[in-house]
């Protein structure tokens, strides 16, 4: 999602680095390369083969399932700040970045088609952030608060919750991406008005 916003700010105010071959490598599928090696690498390592023993407390939500390499110092900083924290600072900046610069030019410019294709573009944006975002700042505001040493019962019940909420992001993800689509939601208006109409001649049949 981080890149994703990132990606995104360069397609609708830096478009033409698209259309260079090695710069649309360089921008586009290099940093998807990166991303899925680097996941892949670090959570086989730190959860397939954990570098300590998993222990269960069973008088704590969910058996206190949190995956051991957390209390090691070094990669439970690493986890929390560079593959949490970090993400969701990048989209926010970016979101609030989009936000100002389409504002800006939808105020500077009157060409109506550049700013449609840009107005549906940052519409998806900011829903999949909202959903995105409305899930984890309230889980990372709570582990920061942790890091910068705050008791470790500081927000233990809204953590709960939190965690269970993050859950929800892959499954209302495609929902919200289909919302955002003009098409689609043309193409669901009229399959739910046919549906209404065959629901409402189907009633009004009787048998003899």
């Amino acid at each position: 999602m981080a890149w994703g916003s990132i990606h995104r700010y360069l397609l609708i105010f830096h478009d033409r680095l698209f259309l260079i071959a090695k710069k649309r490598f360089l921008f586009h599928k290099m940093p998807l390369i990166i991303l899925i090696l680097y996941i892949l690498i670090f959570y086989i390592a730190v959860i397939i083969f954990p570098p300590c023993l998993k222990t269960y407390k069973y008088n704590l939500p969910v058996c206190g399932e949190y995956p051991c390499y957390l209390s090691i110092p070094l990669l439970g900083i690493w986890d929390t700040a560079i593959n949490s924290i970090v993400p969701t600072a990048i989209i926010t900046i970016f979101s609030i970045i989009v936000l100002v610069r389409v504002y800006i030019q939808k105020r500077r410019l009157n060409r109506a088609n550049r700013w449609r294709r840009q107005r549906k573009m940052t519409i998806q944006l900011f829903s999949i952030c909202i959903l995105y975002l409305a899930a984890n700042v309230p889980l990372n505001l709570i582990i920061f608060g942790h890091i910068c040493g705050l008791p470790p019962h500081f927000g233990a019940d809204v953590q709960v919750y939190a965690n269970y909420l993050c859950y929800f992001v892959t499954l209302l993800f495609p929902f919200v991406c289909l919302s955002t689509l003009s098409e689609m939601r043309k193409k669901l208006r009229w399959k739910g008005l046919l549906l209404f109409r065959q629901s409402r001649h189907i009633a009004t049949i009787h048998p003899k």
